[in-house]
């Protein structure tokens, strides 16, 4: 299976927010294929910490208030996978929030500029990607499931990040870009919670 059809067939999970489910999951996949620089992922977390994290939400939170009310935060990083130089993530903000049907909302956000935050914790991760292992043929799989694990490993940190901020009441929502995989923190329902 790839890791395509693997994301189609975790995303009822991601909805509830089984991040350790879907980690799991690609973790037992990964374990499936022949050894690769790129299985060095499952021992691998971001090394960011939470509290700083949520610190950083917050602050991003206290501005946007002061122009609008927040509906919805959106965040991802940047395509990690192509760009190893550097691993972060944005923010942005919106005045109504779609749901999951359709995503062309999240081009719709009404936020100003704000700092991206690095992720730190996978240095040795970003070399694999920044060399020729990334190239090559018989690393395919295993970099896609990798590059979807750095996902879910982002995801699990946003999660834990948000579950922090005692004046959030809106959700949150987090992917790495071009990934239409998205977790969803809603601080008003049982679902989407990191677990």
């Amino acid at each position: 299976m790839s890791w395509m059809n693997l994301s189609v067939e975790l995303e009822p999970h991601i909805r509830k927010g089984d991040i350790v489910y879907c980690i799991n999951q690609v973790t037992n996949a990964i374990k499936s294929l022949p050894d690769s620089p790129f299985h060095q992922i499952i021992d691998l977390h971001f090394t960011n910490k939470p509290k700083k994290v949520a610190k950083y939400f917050k602050k991003f939170i206290k501005q946007e208030n002061r122009r609008f009310q927040i509906k919805a935060i959106y965040t991802e990083t940047n395509g990690f996978d192509i760009n190893p130089d550097r691993w972060f993530f944005d923010l942005f903000a919106f005045d109504s929030y779609g749901g999951h049907e359709d995503y062309d909302w999240l081009s719709d956000w009404k936020s100003g500029d704000y700092p991206s935050m690095t992720l730190t914790g996978m240095e040795k991760l970003q070399q694999v990607y920044a060399s020729d292992s990334f190239y090559k043929n018989e690393y395919d799989d295993a970099s896609g499931y990798c590059s979807f694990m750095v996902v879910l490993r982002f995801q699990q940190l946003i999660g834990e990040s948000v579950a922090l901020l005692k004046e959030n009441n809106f959700p949150i929502l987090a992917t790495s870009h071009d990934y239409d995989f998205i977790y969803e923190y809603n601080p008003n329902s049982e679902q989407g919670h990191a677990r």
